[in-house]
Order: C-alpha cells, then structure tokens, then sequence
C-alpha cells in the first residue's frame, strides 16, 4: 500500500512539473512523537520520516507543497509481561503514511533572495495505525495500567479497514537556494483512538496524538526566487 501511494504521488508531481513552474524534491529528518492519550504510561522517543515533495508556485513569494511521505514514529509504554512480573518500559513503533498539503509563505529574504525565512502550514493526512512492540518477543505483554494486551495496539482493522487521521502542521522554514530545512509541530485534529477496541459505554480511551518533525529538502531545478 505505501509503495502505491508513493507511485501515484510520483506520476503526480510529475504531470505537475510539467504543467506549472514548479519544483521537485526528495526530504528526509527527524521526528518526536507524543501521545495525549491518558490511558497509558508513555514517553516519546525519536524517529525519522523520508518521502518526496512536489510544488505549486503562488505568488513570487509562496507555494503551495505537496508532500507524500513515511514515518516511523517510535515511543515506550510501561508493560509487564505478566500481572505479576515487574514493569518495565517497552518500545513500540508506529508507521504511517501520510499525505500534506502546505502553503509555505516567504518572509524575509537575504542574500539577493538566495535565503528565504518563511512560515508554512497546512493539513496533514496519516494512513495506518498500528503501535507495534519493536521486540516481537513482548507482544502479548500487558501495559499499565489498564492491563490491556499489546494486540489492543493494532489499531487498523478495528472499526475501519484503515486507521485515518488528520493533523494540523505548522511552523518555521528557512531555504537557502534548492535546500530547504522546515521544523513543524503536527497538531492532531482527530481522536487517534477513536476505535480502540478497550473502550465501553464505561470507559473510553480517547487522545489527539500529536508529534514534532524537523526536515531537509532538496528540490531539483530552479529555485522559488
């Protein structure tokens, strides 16, 4: 499924190229993932995202931004391997597609506008949902302090085909000429947990994860200036 979004995305950015001045590129960084839900004992850990990036000019000074990427999002919950054994941090990981529409807007500009200063933000899509113990031999562990099973953390398949998100991204952005560097905070807008097979009409899991991200871009041609 990740390698057909990423071919269509491709042909995309490719009838887009050819259709408008604009530009194309490959990014890749960095990203701290932190869940809201407060049904569980976490803390974040750092992972990485990689994809491509395609361009629509605006104006002299923005475009719009259309990113198809994949993250690898990594956290620890507090576990045991059973009621009576003692708890212990597990590390889980989350991968996800995700599709982004940015409207990045140019600030300030430098050095006879080779450096750009700029804001961007937009809305973010993420495909699948899957929290997976990064040890296979953990699965089946019970976590703090429901006593839930790690299965409960397979999030697609229950209620949906696919878990769905929606996420708000925004922040800073500074370009030097094709290499542009971007730090976003992904603002969930959906309940991450929406489906979450532990909930009952007496408890209810709910939580708007949200994560940091920080990435490099080279765009190939010209730059926006």
């Amino acid at each position: 499924m990740k390698k057909v979004l990423l071919f269509n995305f491709l042909l995309f950015a490719l009838t887009i190229h050819a259709q408008y001045d604009s530009r194309f590129g490959v990014t890749a960084g960095a990203n701290e993932y932190y869940m809201k839900g407060d049904f569980l004992f976490s803390r974040s850990n750092t992972g990485f995202t990689i994809g491509l990036v395609g361009t629509i000019p605006i104006s002299e000074n923005s475009e719009i931004l259309t990113e198809i990427t994949v993250s690898r999002h990594r956290m620890e919950f507090i576990g045991r391997e059973n009621e009576l054994a003692s708890p212990e941090w597990i590390k889980f990981h989350l991968d996800r597609s995700n599709v982004s529409f940015i409207y990045d807007y140019d600030i300030l500009h430098f050095l006879d506008d080779d450096l750009a200063i700029g804001f961007c933000a937009g809305p973010s899509f993420a495909f699948f949902g899957n929290f997976i113990p990064t040890d296979k031999s953990k699965e089946g562990y019970l976590l703090d302090p429901y006593g839930m099973d790690t299965e409960y953390m397979r999030l697609d398949g229950y209620g949906e085909t696919m878990a769905f998100n929606v996420l708000a991204a925004f922040g800073p952005s500074v370009r030097y000429v094709n290499l542009e560097g971007s730090l976003r905070y992904y603002k969930g807008i959906t309940d991450t947990y929406r489906n979450f097979p532990g909930s009952s009409p007496y408890t209810q899991f709910t939580g708007k994860d949200s994560y940091l991200s920080f990435t490099l871009t080279y765009y190939f041609g010209h730059s926006l200036d």
